[in-house]
């Protein structure tokens, strides 16, 4: 994913993309390096494919759990904060 100026930049000359400052330890600069280079692609873009990937797993995970809700029917009022008690019993 390579991001040229003029995907950076709509027909109307306005930015479509921000800029973020980050500190990432020294090790993780290392990977996002060489995996760049490695798939022939710049760090900013490796990046964004990483977050966006990272993004859509953690929504559809958020999603799996949210089928759950409201599955059990007839138990106690306060099971999450009771929840070991009414698993193992008292």
């Amino acid at each position: 994913m390579y991001c040229s100026y003029q995907s950076v930049y709509n027909q109307l000359g306005m930015a479509t993309h921000v800029r973020k400052n980050i500190t990432l330890p020294r090790a993780l600069d290392e990977r996002i390096r060489k995996t760049a280079r490695k798939r022939g692609t710049t760090q900013s873009g490796l990046i964004v494919h990483l977050v966006e990937a990272g993004l859509a797993s953690e929504d559809s995970q958020i999603d799996r759990l949210l089928q759950f809700a409201g599955v059990i029917k007839g138990g106690p009022a306060d099971l999450s904060e009771t929840v070991d008690e009414t698993v193992y019993g008292p």
